[in-house]
């Protein structure tokens, strides 16, 4: 059957004149689908579409005819065949294709082959044919809507299709795989990497994730491929093309089979280009031998700009020795108007950006002698062209032509004289090389220290550095730009290129200055610069100043800036503009000031700066009583203020703090309160009595009479002190500053335990006793 152009309109046409695809489902019969579109060729004979499975859609079927109207879908035209309507493929894709129709069920040979179940809509075309050679193939796009970019559920969910091709009473095999694989091509097995969702599969399959400018209305579609199966030739074969929706009929799916690219196959193998390339001076044969029936002739060309030029031609002809680069040809004639063709390029390594190279290193000594990394100097010798490799470096050029003897030890060569020339092989990989020389030069570049410096919040605090930031400095002292940097804790490491330190840097201002070393070069060594890091300390503030007092009769007061030591290296800034180190204010209230620390190093003057918050708050001196708690001999002193300040406590000399309960021995005592606001310091002088354990009435001068200690004359709190016998008789009287010598009417008392009572003016009173001793 001859294709016949049809130009028709049918209810269900769909004319596109735009860049989308159109489609028609009725134009063409199926068996005109078959053989005059995907077919069409000589090498092919007795099409006969045997079956063909539609959903109902009234006049529209699920499979038919698409033509790309000049647009940038990859084929001309073909079959598509779809799991819903076939008016739902053109694009643009602004609307989701998810189609059903009644009684549109699955097919078993789909499921048997691919191993799954629960499949329904399933289109299917189905033709036998008979090969003229031993190979067939032909293109095709896999496309869905169940393709969703960045959604995990393109890891988990596809649509099925299969290309099944038997002998006539033979057992399927599906093509429609991965290229070298049996894994068939599904939206789950060819995607790539799904953020959050999966891995990439087979990503080089995969074609694009589609915008809704998308000439077809799919999410996603696979790059073009080709199903190949070997043949018999002139056998019969049977085709099944299967495409249905899995699961359930949601998101359709659709596959795309170029017209006029199924066919026999002739094949000169994979290009040889890129790291396959060929190597110089050497000859490649092309060959097409065992295609099946005997070809009537062979046509070899070399294709340029678009013409072809023939090379040779003739029955006998089944190879080509190629010498040169190019796109070469082959053309293969069985007879009867079936022909098969393929093409090849062919390159050859080019070594002609390939050139001889220097290695500079660092010398500290300056004896043209030092350890360098020769792999450092990769990709200057390869001219960073990835399909070439450096294998080896050699002391010889005969060693390095004939790959023997290598360096043992390249990433720490030793040089033995100065500006010594040693050999790279470069290959590619083939194994194609080219020798190249490397000198080895050194330079004495250490040069002058450049300083480094950052503001350090204290003398202990860790500083922090960017070491990087020292590049313009570095890059002015060695008088060049330089090609990286590279941080070491020493000239050796820098030299050898061994223990870098990372940019980022912290360090104890304590331990300040500390050097590092910057190498400069990222291939060879431009460099070694001494880096100082040094540090500001920034201005130091003195947390009790960050409250400072308006106190009670103040009109104004001067607040200070809240610094320990008010440094003259210190500079001051407040919101109203003043520069001093201290402020008049007359009210309450938050006064900011930017304090800056100035120091000049090198020449270079750096500014640390803070800001602080000076609190003026109403604050005023306390009124003080205290309060004695416990008993005679066992006292405790409550300070007691009364204010609007914040105040602290202290008893004669000891520090000031915020509890105002103290212990306290008998005597006279000082007391204090202090405003931390500034407004001042009150005070109150209190006695406090405590009693004799024992006494001693001998006249030695030592413990003679017994007496109320801390009581004189000033102590209005005790009123009197009762001395009473083992039984209970009152024997003396005492005023609290009076004593009593152990007598009784003029006589001794015998030595023994007394008890006693105190009673104070406020009605109160104790009872405790002690012991005469003789």
């Amino acid at each position: 059957m001859k294709r016949i152009l049809l130009f028709l309109l049918f209810s269900s046409t769909q004319l596109i004149f735009s860049q989308n695809i159109s489609v028609n489902s009725n134009t063409y019969t199926a068996q005109e689908l078959v053989e005059d579109i995907l077919i069409n060729s000589g090498c092919i004979e007795n099409v006969n579409v045997t079956n063909s499975v539609s959903g109902s859609f009234n006049n529209e079927k699920s499979f038919g005819y698409f033509q790309n109207n000049g647009g940038n879908f990859p084929y001309a035209e073909g079959i598509v065949m779809s799991t819903g309507r076939l008016s739902n493929v053109p694009g643009p894709n602004n609307s989701l294709s998810d189609d059903d129709a009644s009684n549109w069920g699955s097919d078993p040979d789909l499921e048997n082959v691919l191993g799954v179940n629960n499949t329904l809509n399933a289109t299917v075309i189905e033709f036998d044919f008979t090969p003229n050679a031993n190979s067939i193939q032909f293109n095709y796009i896999f496309a869905s809507e169940e393709y969703q970019e960045g959604n995990s559920n393109t890891c988990i969910y596809s649509d099925v299709f299969a290309f099944l091709i038997k002998p006539i009473g033979g057992t399927y095999t599906n093509i429609a795989v991965i290229p070298g694989t049996q894994i068939p091509v599904q939206v789950t097995t060819v995607h790539p990497e799904i953020p959050g969702g999966c891995e990439a599969e087979n990503e080089e399959y995969f074609g694009s994730f589609n915008g809704s400018n998308s000439p077809i209305n799919f999410n996603g579609q696979t790059a073009s491929l080709t199903a190949q199966a070997n043949v018999t030739p002139n056998s019969t074969y049977h085709i099944k093309l299967i495409i249905a929706d899995e699961q359930n009929y949601r998101y359709d799916s659709a596959v795309f089979l170029e017209g006029g690219s199924f066919n026999i196959g002739a094949d000169l193998g994979p290009d040889k280009i890129g790291q396959n390339a060929l190597c110089n001076g050497e000859n490649f044969t092309l060959n097409v031998q065992n295609n099946g029936n005997t070809p009537q002739n062979y046509s070899w060309f070399k294709v340029e700009n678009g013409m072809q030029t023939l090379l040779i031609s003739g029955s006998t002809e089944t190879e080509y020795v190629v010498s040169n680069p190019g796109t070469y040809k082959v053309v293969i004639d069985y007879g009867n108007g079936c022909t098969a063709e393929d093409n090849i390029q062919i390159e050859y390594v080019d070594f002609s950006s390939i050139n001889n190279q220097t290695l500079s290193e660092c010398d500290a000594d300056d004896d043209g002698l030092s350890t360098f990394n020769l792999n450092l100097a990769n990709s200057d010798l390869t001219n960073n062209n990835q399909n070439l490799i450096v294998s080896d470096f050699f002391l010889d050029q005969s060693d390095a032509e004939n790959d023997i003897n290598r360096i043992q030890n390249p990433e720490n060569f030793q040089n033995t004289t100065p500006n010594q020339i040693i050999f790279a092989r470069i290959e590619n990989q083939a194994g194609c090389y080219i020798v190249v020389s490397l000198t080895l030069e050194t330079s004495s570049s250490v040069f002058n220290s450049v300083s480094l410096v950052e503001c350090a919040e204290t003398p202990t605090s860790l500083v922090s550095y960017n070491l990087q930031a020292a590049s313009m400095a570095i890059e002015t002292e060695i008088g060049s730009q330089v090609q990286g940097i590279t941080f070491y804790t020493s000239i050796e490491y820098a030299i050898s290129q061994q223990n870098s330190i990372e940019n980022s840097q912290e360090i104890s201002a304590e331990n300040l200055p500390e050097t590092v070393y910057a190498r400069a070069g990222t291939n060879s060594c431009q460099g070694i610069v001494p880096v100082v890091l040094k540090s500001v300390l920034s201005p130091q503030i003195d947390l009790e100043q960050t409250t400072q007092g308006f106190c009670e009769n103040d009109e104004e007061i001067i607040i200070s800036a809240g610094t320990k030591n008010n440094s003259d290296s210190y500079s001051y800034l407040w919101e109203n503009g003043s520069t001093s180190s201290t402020l008049s204010v007359t009210e309450k209230g938050d006064y900011k000031v930017e304090i800056t620390a100035t120091e000049i190093i090198d020449g270079v003057t750096y500014n640390c700066s803070i800001t602080n918050t000076i609190t003026v708050v109403e604050s005023g001196k306390a009124k003080i009583d205290h309060k004695l708690l416990g008993e005679l001999g066992n006292f405790s002193v409550e300070i007691l203020a009364k204010g609007i300040g914040d105040y602290v406590y202290a008893i004669d000399e000891l520090p000031f703090q915020k509890n105002n309960i103290f212990t306290i021995k008998a005597g006279t005592h000082t007391l204090y309160i202090k405003d931390l606001n500034g407004c001042g310091i009150v005070s109150k002088k209190i006695s406090v009595v405590d009693y004799m354990r024992f006494f001693t009435p001998n006249n030695d001068g030592y413990n003679d009479t017994w007496k109320l200690i801390g009581a004189n004359r000033e102590n209005l709190e005790v009123e009197k002190i009762f001395i009473y016998d083992r039984f209970g008789k009152l024997i003396y009287q005492l005023s609290p500053y009076q004593s009593w010598n152990g007598t009784l009417n003029g006589k001794n008392l015998p030595a023994n335990d007394y008890w006693f009572t105190v009673s104070f003016k406020n009605s109160s009173e104790f009872k405790g006793h002690f012991t005469l001793l003789r």
